[in-house]
């Protein structure tokens, strides 16, 4: 739970930020590019994460990867203050929550839909069409697919679901007909 609220208090900071400098998004892509690096290079997360290693090191590491990526002030002090302050393992979470809040910013919703197979192209931008009407935002799906739905799908948009599934209505006449 404090590494949650320690996520949130780091990615609003940038969030605020990015806003004053109108460059949001790109923050934003900046945090997730390197947050990439990092999950690709164990000798990188190690070096920076580790307690023995000495602060300008970890800072010179960084100042190695960000010299190539040309990235925002904003975004290599970010990076540097959570080096600082002990807080580069924290980054998968900050990003999480940073990436949340930009969303919201911008009006975005991103919905989960579960499917047997996949959705065609027509399929997607119907639905999409759908969840925006309902939901009055723009409408990032993320689609998976799950055999065990059988047939039809299950959506999740923030904490509500709506299961269209055939396993789940299979289910329900289950348990209705052992009542009976």
């Amino acid at each position: 739970m404090i590494a949650g609220s320690l996520a949130r208090r780091y990615a609003r900071a940038l969030l605020d930020i990015g806003k004053e400098e109108g460059q949001l998004r790109r923050s934003l892509t900046e945090v997730e590019e390197f947050a990439k690096v990092l999950d690709g290079s164990a000798e990188l997360r190690e070096a920076l994460e580790s307690a023995h290693v000495g602060r300008q090191s970890k800072h010179a590491a960084l100042d190695a990867v960000l010299a190539k990526a040309g990235v925002l002030p904003t975004t290599k002090s970010f990076l540097a203050l959570l080096i600082d302050k002990g807080r580069m393992n924290v980054l998968p979470q900050i990003l999480s929550e940073l990436r949340r809040m930009v969303e919201e910013h911008e009006g975005i919703e991103r919905v989960e839909v579960t499917v047997p197979m996949p959705l065609t192209a027509p399929q997607k931008d119907g639905l999409r069409a759908v969840l925006e009407r309902r939901t009055g935002k723009k409408v990032l799906l993320e689609e998976s697919v799950d055999a065990s739905v059988l047939g039809g799908m299950v959506v999740r948009v923030g904490s509500t679901v709506y299961d269209g599934s055939v396993r789940t209505q299979i289910q329900q006449i289950r348990q209705n007909l052992q009542k009976g």
